[in-house]
């Protein structure tokens, strides 16, 4: 039996806009819910979904005396579970 060797190329904007978009989105989908839950606690704090780009980002901002005083972005941050 003869060997040969096959090589695949995945076309990187193919693949990252077909599979890891429709991978990633029910993750991103989770933690968009979680933070705002959390978020909902203070109107000071705000979340949206930042798809604009190659990657998908949930962000949540804060003014800054907000955080310093309470830490809440730090500490959603550490309990969003993925």
């Amino acid at each position: 039996m003869a060997r040969s060797k096959v090589k695949v190329v995945l076309d990187h904007t193919n693949f990252s806009g077909e599979v890891l978009k429709r991978a990633v989105k029910p993750v991103m989908d989770d933690v968009q819910e979680q933070v705002e839950g959390m978020a909902a606690v203070d109107p000071a704090i705000k979340v949206y979904r930042n798809e604009d780009t190659d990657r998908t980002n949930v962000v949540a901002t804060a003014p800054a005396a907000f955080e310093q005083a309470h830490g809440a972005l730090s500490q959603m941050l550490g309990m969003v579970v993925v």
